[in-house]
């Protein structure tokens, strides 16, 4: 018979065994030959990018910072899981969008993350998914220049609506004894507001509405002059949009076996699911005004053109015999629309603001080009033909690729290897996450960093580099070259800029978000001269939510008569 001494150290054996294996299967196992921070515990880089989200220490300085130590190929060691991060150029495009790019595919970390909220959006799917593949197909007609044109008025109006808003609140700062003020949520609303328009012909006045408020609502004034209104907080749907915005980032900082824990954790909370109806009931409304239409169209024999990307997908659903998407991937896909499309062009606006503030060389130039090479622009909307090409305005087509290649809005993308594949010599295994800094990478592709990089893999730049001296600074000039005529003319292969990233996965809207960004900047320049504000106000400082932006985006608008004045 079994003693109980005896059981007892039979089960403390199999406890023993059992925390040893686990411990085994947890512990770090880096990729070998691949360089990598020392790893003092058991969770590898965990705990300091742990410290970085609590503090909110945006995390492509950790990434870059890394980068700069451990050279362009290094791992990141999340407990079991690891992740190579690289930021040769070369590698990068040729993973992305060339030979190779066939052994890549979606990031499990990405689609995991992105699935929380929209696992049937693009965002959340891998490229080799065919229906990754039917959402790009259905969607792509609403990215053509046809398209675009037919949206530019609306866009356009939205830029005046912010201006005509701005002129009332510099004004009413300036009564108030303040000198400039917080931009940042005006230039979402702004941005919400016009993608709206765009994805579902809805009239969100986001700005409108604050613009009804902004004589009544209490400003809150620093000691620096600095105006914010903390009343004005955007439309229940911009919060809730914004509110998704965080959840997702903080996911991003979680390893990927524990994400979709994460997301059932989210799910349980009032404020999650509250958000979340609200953005749905207000797409449900629209997917079910937009089916109507279609339907009634088809019935008629009717065929007119889509008002909106939702009318467009709808009705060559209809047209292709009816739920090529469900409701489900319907839903979805226009979440995806109306995020995506309005928090990146917000934060380009918010830097190209920025910048030219603190440029005023380049406000003044671009201001002449607008001025000289259009018609009375001061006085109307501006159209597709004057902006789309840059072929009118090129130093504005330059200031756009310039604040893109400067902002690293989206300064890194992910992919998943289908199988091993070869980095700068080092064996990658096939089912790991790769993290291309494209941001770093396309910023310092300069002609020095070129020449001193091992040659050994033979790749070579289908682009132009940049010059050393000042590759980070803001120079727009740099995008120009002489024309036929000896004129300046804006050229796209003379150096690289990764900001809507490469390949089959780059950004789905980016023509859209340049056109948006064209549009408003060259509207709020002809508005406004952008004059200096406190220094205190000014800083460098960037903050993550998914995408980087300014922490701060003061504003100190003065008329250019005013300013010519003076």
């Amino acid at each position: 018979m079994v003693s109980n001494t005896e059981i007892l150290i039979a089960s403390s054996l199999v406890l023993a065994t059992t925390a040893l294996y686990i411990r085994h299967k947890l512990s770090p196992k880096p990729i070998p030959g691949i360089p990598h921070r020392p790893i003092n515990s058991i969770l590898g880089d965990i705990p300091e990018f742990a410290h970085l989200s609590k503090n909110n220490i945006p995390a492509l300085l950790f990434f870059e910072r890394h980068a700069r130590e451990l050279g362009p190929i290094y791992q990141f060691i999340l407990g079991p899981v690891n992740v190579v991060v690289l930021s040769d150029l070369y590698e990068i495009e040729d993973l992305l969008s060339r030979g190779r790019s066939k052994h890549l595919d979606g990031s499990d970390w990405n689609d995991t993350v992105f699935g929380g909220v929209i696992p049937n959006g693009q965002l959340a799917m891998k490229w080799k998914n065919p229906l990754w593949k039917k959402h790009r197909r259905l969607g792509g007609p609403s990215m053509s220049p046809k398209f675009l044109k037919g949206m530019t008025p609306r866009i356009a109006s939205g830029a005046q609506g912010l201006v005509n808003y701005w002129k009332d609140k510099m004004t009413i700062v300036r009564q108030k004894g303040g000198n400039c003020f917080d931009a940042l949520l005006d230039l979402q609303m702004g941005t919400i507001d016009a993608i709206a328009q765009v994805a579902f012909a809805d009239h969100h006045n986001g700005i409108q509405d604050a613009h009804d408020i902004i004589h009544i609502a209490e400003p809150e004034i620093n000691s620096y002059g600095g105006a914010k209104y903390p009343s004005i907080k955007g439309s229940v749907l911009h919060q809730a949009v914004n509110h998704h915005f965080h959840v997702i980032d903080k996911a991003f900082t979680i390893p990927s076996p524990l994400v979709p824990t994460w997301w059932r954790i989210c799910k349980l909370f009032p404020t999650f699911r509250r958000h979340d109806k609200v953005i749905r009931d207000s797409i449900k409304v629209r997917i079910d005004q937009a089916r109507t239409r279609a339907a009634d169209a088809n019935k008629t024999g009717g065929s007119e053109a889509a008002d909106c990307i939702l009318d467009m997908i709808v009705e060559k659903d209809v047209k292709e015999g009816g739920q090529q998407y469900t409701e489900k991937e319907l839903m979805d896909e226009m979440i995806t629309q109306l995020c995506a499309g309005y928090d990146t062009t917000a934060a380009g606006l918010a830097f190209g603001i920025k910048f030219l503030t603190n440029n005023p060389r380049v406000q003044l130039k671009l201001h002449e080009e607008l001025t000289s090479n259009l018609s009375e622009p001061e006085n109307r909307a501006l159209t597709y033909e004057e902006i789309a090409t840059g072929e009118k305005t090129p130093y504005l087509e330059a200031v756009v690729n310039e604040i893109l290649r400067c902002a690293f809005i989206a300064a890194w993308t992910g992919r998943q290897t289908q199988q091993d594949v070869v980095v700068l010599g080092k064996v990658i295994p096939k089912g790991t996450d790769i993290m291309f800094l494209t941001g770093m990478a396309s910023m310092y592709a300069t002609k020095n960093w070129a020449a001193s990089r091992d040659h050994s893999d033979q790749l070579k730049p289908t682009k132009g580099l940049w010059d050393d001296e000042g590759a980070s600074d803001f120079i727009p000039e740099r995008w120009l070259v002489d024309g036929p005529d000896g004129e300046k003319v804006f050229s796209s292969s003379v150096g690289y800029s990764l900001a809507f990233g490469l390949g089959p996965k780059s950004c789905f809207g980016q023509k859209l978000a340049q056109l948006e960004m064209k549009i408003f900047l060259a509207t709020l320049n002809l508005a406004f001269y952008l004059d200096k504000v406190p220094q205190e106000l000014n800083s460098n400082d960037i903050v993550e939510v998914i995408t980087i932006k300014p922490k701060e985006c003061y504003v100190n608008l003065v008329d250019w008569e005013d300013y010519q004045r003076s």
